[in-house]
């Protein structure tokens, strides 16, 4: 009965977390599209590193990805985001409007600027309605 016990709990530990795994999985399959596309010019990702999390953003047993890259360039926040607006990055199956870009900078950028010109931009990337699959996280 104990070996039972001991078998059974490793599983339903497994089936629970397989939701969170899934997505997890399913965030940094965009995060490797989004840094194996080009960037804009004169532009350049500062790691491939980034800030990801799963959420319900407003709509219950709905999930959205949301990934956060660190840049730095020449061109304004405009500029930035109307490249990555055109860009072909495909969202993870949530439909072709479920990809929202965001970009801003830091209060700081205009004086953190480096030697170049370049300034520390954060772009957000937001791939929305996913479902939930039982992930804890968006429910």
């Amino acid at each position: 009965m104990a070996a039972a016990v001991v078998l059974f709990l490793p599983l339903l530990f497994g089936v629970g977390k397989m939701p969170e795994w899934i997505h997890d999985r399913q965030m940094d399959a965009l995060a490797d599209r989004f840094l194996s596309y080009p960037p804009p010019p004169e532009t350049g990702i500062d790691s491939a590193d980034f800030h990801g999390s799963v959420a319900a953003y407003g709509m219950k047993d709905m999930c959205t990805y949301r990934l956060r890259f660190d840049l730095n360039t020449e061109l304004s926040v405009e500029e930035i985001a109307r490249y990555y607006e055109t860009a072909n990055i495909a969202p993870n199956g949530g439909g072709s409007g479920s990809l929202e870009i965001r970009v801003w900078t830091t209060p700081q950028s205009p004086s953190s600027s480096d030697a170049s010109g370049r300034i520390p931009v954060i772009v957000e990337i937001q791939d929305r309605d996913h479902g939930s699959l039982w992930d804890l996280r968006c429910m």
